[in-house]
This record gives structure tokens, C-alpha cells and sequence, in this order.
């Protein structure tokens, strides 16, 4: 039993250092001295969409607010092959739109996010990219504080993006999980070790993109544009300058069922699943060995008594560490609403990660009907 105690020993201190190390990155200031901008950069933002009719007038709402030179940007919504009425919502959601814009659709045997991404980048007319999703809703400042970086010469961009403030259990727990994500990504950017981006809140130039051809290779899987391009970037790090964008919030929406939002983590871990091995990897391993071994601590506890203290005095650091994370990004990101639901999170999400890695073995994750 003392093996067993000792190996719980390493794996609790390496995750507890993991943590500890990215609240000490959200926490650190930039030093570097970063000029607010007089004048608008020009950005061309790209939308794919697929099947979104009923979050394209939000979108456009959202976008409409945006506090930025209606000259400078282009907003360039890419149609991957919709079943639906996105397109002619689109078309009449655009007729009152106060920047420029154009709308392109993927050719009958071209598909896919990374497809439509590739495209929107060769039909840009501006030198710096901004990706978003249809089911965002983006800060008034988006743009501006974009804007900033870019003088900062960055080429590669990193936001955070949450879940929008919803009622509800599911809603909450989904709302923990995306704050202490949005964590990780501020935390290891500033720590300069990204280990998460995602596609609805990035920016890059389009010399980049051209350059190290993130997708090459991983057309066949769904999801991952996003991370694909962050591990051509870690590849080459020593050539691309990398910045965090944290104060301008893009937020999404949650799965409105349980079903929905497994379906999604599998499809984010089969995707996962396909990176090279990296901190990133690494880091999520490691997040998946914690939670499992909670399950396996819950077992060894029953079957012998005498581990329950032992139980507990691990599990109540990285309960400590949790918390204070969460803490911080729910003042930042004024959701302490979520906090009340942290002890159901503790118990629910080991178990939901066990199912989480069953289903990624076991089944084939799907996309919107593909």
C-alpha cells in the first residue's frame, strides 16, 4: 500500500505544481510596454459557419456593437455547405451591417472548418487574420484590443473565450470548466508556454498562416484548427512572437444537454488525441491521471479504511489550489455565481472524464452531421 500512497504522492505534487505555476502566470504583469494605438489596423475576420441559422442575428448583433474604424476591417463569413436557412439569414442579417463584408461558400468536394478557414484567408484583403465562431458574442473592444497587440508586433494572438452567464447546473458546471480553461490559456501564455487557444477568439498574420501551413495533414479531423496552428507554432518557436490577449472576453455558448456537451469533449479529445506529444499534451494527461485517480483513491478507501485520511489531505489541496484558481478567474470574469457549484463539480467531473476517455476509445466523434 505504501507504493500505491507514494505514486499518488508524485502525481498529486506534479498537478498541484502545474497549477500553481499558471496561477503565478495569470497573476504576473506584462512588463512589456504596449502603446495604445491611435489608428485602426486593418483586420479581416473570418466566420465559418455551418448550420447556424438560429445564432447567425445574435452574431451580427454582437459584431454591429463592435467599437472599431468601420474602414479598417472586413468581416468575411465562409459557408460550409449549410442544410439549413443560414445563408439566406445571413444574406438578410447583412443588409444593415455597418462594416464591410463579403460572403463565400466552400466548393462541392471542398468542407470542413480547416477548409473554410484556408479559404477565407486566401480571400482576405488585409495582412492580419481574426477567426471567431457564429455562437459567440464579443466585448464592444474585441477589435481594439487586438488592435494593440498587433503594434506590439505579435503575430499570433491567443484570447480566452467562457460560456455566456446561464442558469442552471449544466450551465454552471460547463461555466467552471471554461473559466479554469480561459486560466490555463491566459496563465501559460503570460508563463510564455501556451498550452490552449481557441479558434473564436484568435488572431494571426496572414504571412503566418501562408508560411507554416498549420493544417497540412489533419484535414481529416474535425475539429482542431485551433490547436493544430498552436503546435506549428511551439514547433517554431523560436521565430514567431507569441502574446496574450486577455483583456478582450469572446463568449460562447454551452451544450444545452448532457448528451450534447459529451458528444462535444469527445470531440475535442479525439482531436487531442492527434497532436504530437508536447506540454500541452502533457498537461492534459495529467489533468486526466488526477481525476482518475480520485475515482481510484474513492475504491482504495472502501476497500481499506485506513487510506480515507490519506484520501483526504490530497484531495483537499488540490481542492485549495482549485478553488483559489477559480476564485481569481471568477472576479476577473464576474462569475462568482458559478463558485456555489464547485463541490458538485469536485464529485461530478472524475467520473465525467472517465466517460469522456471510454467514449473517445470506443466511438467516433461527430460534427454537425459528418
Amino acid at each position: 500500500m505504501i507504493y500505491i500512497h507514494g505514486i499518488l504522492i508524485v502525481i498529486f505534487s506534479i498537478y498541484t505544481g502545474w497549477m500553481l505555476a499558471l496561477i503565478f502566470g495569470w497573476l504576473r504583469r506584462n512588463n512589456k510596454k504596449i502603446i495604445s494605438s491611435i489608428t485602426s489596423n486593418s483586420l479581416s475576420v473570418l466566420i465559418p459557419y455551418r448550420n447556424e441559422q438560429e445564432n447567425i442575428p445574435l452574431l451580427l448583433k454582437s459584431l454591429s456593437d463592435l467599437q472599431y474604424s468601420t474602414e479598417a476591417v472586413e468581416f468575411i463569413f465562409i459557408n460550409d455547405h449549410s442544410l439549413d436557412n443560414s445563408v439566406d439569414t445571413l444574406m438578410l442579417g447583412l443588409v444593415n451591417f455597418p462594416f464591410s463584408h463579403k460572403s463565400i461558400s466552400l466548393e462541392e468536394k471542398t468542407f470542413g472548418k480547416k477548409r473554410a478557414i484556408e479559404a477565407g484567408v486566401m480571400g482576405a484583403a488585409h495582412s492580419v487574420i481574426v477567426t471567431t465562431d457564429v455562437d459567440c458574442i464579443h466585448s464592444k473592444n474585441w477589435l481594439q484590443e487586438i488592435n494593440r497587440l498587433i503594434d506590439s508586433e505579435s503575430e499570433f494572438i491567443i484570447g480566452p473565450v467562457i460560456n455566456k452567464k446561464k442558469p442552471g447546473l449544466l450551465a454552471n458546471l460547463q461555466q467552471i470548466e471554461t473559466l479554469l480553461l480561459a486560466g490555463v490559456t491566459v496563465g501559460s501564455a503570460k508563463l510564455k508556454i501556451p498550452l490552449l487557444c481557441s479558434g473564436a477568439n484568435l488572431s494571426y498574420t496572414k504571412s503566418l498562416f501562408n508560411k507554416l501551413q498549420p493544417y497540412k495533414n489533419n484535414y481529416n479531423i474535425l475539429s482542431g484548427d485551433d490547436m493544430f496552428f498552436l503546435e506549428k507554432i511551439i514547433k517554431n518557436n523560436d521565430m514567431v512572437h507569441v502574446e496574450i490577449n486577455s483583456n478582450s472576453i469572446v463568449e460562447t455558448e454551452g451544450a444545452k444537454s448532457f448528451t450534447e456537451m459529451l458528444s462535444r469533449s469527445v470531440r475535442w479529445a479525439s482531436k487531442s488525441s492527434k497532436l504530437a506529444i508536447s506540454l500541452s499534451t502533457f498537461f492534459g494527461a495529467i489533468v486526466l491521471i488526477i481525476n482518475c485517480s480520485i475515482l481510484f483513491m474513492t475504491a482504495l478507501v472502501i476497500l481499506d479504511n485506513d487510506s480515507i485520511v490519506f484520501f483526504i489531505k490530497l484531495c483537499a489541496v488540490k481542492t485549495i489550489v482549485d478553488v483559489l484558481f477559480l476564485v481569481l478567474l471568477a472576479n476577473r470574469y464576474n462569475r462568482f455565481q458559478t463558485i456555489i457549484y464547485f463541490p458538485i463539480m469536485v464529485v461530478f467531473y472524475p467520473f465525467y472524464l472517465f466517460i469522456v476517455s471510454l467514449a473517445t476509445v470506443f466511438s467516433s466523434p461527430s460534427w454537425k452531421g459528418r
